[in-house]
């Protein structure tokens, strides 16, 4: 039986072969960009969501491929995804400046690119993680140049949290979330929890959430 983690592996591995991030594969096909992205794989509620019959016939169309090349995908990546219980994960690393460069995440907020490493890492609940290394003293005083932060992009945050933020400007920075409102985001600094920022939501591309850092 295909499990929803394969299917999705799958759709995933299409767009790479033929040079699309997810969304970009969803856009070319003339669906919404955002129709792959990680974020739509789970109802609010936590209840997988499945891509639909008639978005997969659009991506083989404008792909080139068939059927029996998808279900190979989804075989492939029952065998590659699966984790032996008590092993580590590889979870893909960069530079924290170097991650600010574009092309290093996908329109959903992924790792997307070379300059991607991999680190073990112990099996998490949560999916889709990635790790940033610190350089500099941008966010002392809570974390140090070498310190390693892993993020958890699509996860729910709660005031006090601290997120990556990735602004449409292409900043990439660290801040602790303080309230969402209508129109704006607001947070405050990691130097200062006195100065605050606000963002409108038009000014956000994505953030994720902090899970776990070397500290």
């Amino acid at each position: 039986m295909l499990s929803h983690k394969q299917v999705w592996a799958a759709i995933d591995a299409l767009a790479k072969r033929h040079g699309f991030s997810p969304s970009g594969l969803a856009r070319r096909a003339g669906l919404d960009p955002t129709t792959f992205n990680p974020s739509k794989r789970f109802a609010a509620d936590g209840r997988p969501r499945w891509p639909s019959t008639e978005s997969l016939s659009k991506i083989l169309e404008v792909t080139g491929e068939g059927i029996t090349d998808l279900m190979n995908g989804m075989r492939s990546a029952q065998r590659e995804t699966a984790e032996p219980v008590g092993k580590v994960r590889l979870v893909p690393i960069s530079g924290l400046k170097m991650a600010a460069s574009p092309g290093a995440f996908d329109g959903g907020g992924l790792p997307n690119g070379k300059q991607w490493q991999q680190i073990s890492f112990p099996d998490p609940s949560c999916k889709n993680l990635f790790a940033l290394e610190v350089s500099g003293p941008d966010f002392l005083p809570l974390y140090r140049d070498g310190d390693i932060v892993v993020a958890a992009p699509g996860t729910a945050i709660r005031r006090g949290d601290r997120v990556l933020v990735k602004k449409t400007n292409g900043d990439l920075t660290i801040l602790t979330l303080n309230r969402h409102t209508a129109d704006r985001t607001d947070f405050s600094s990691l130097h200062d929890k006195d100065v605050e920022l606000s963002f409108t939501h038009s000014e956000i591309e994505w953030t994720a959430r902090i899970v776990w850092a070397s500290q």
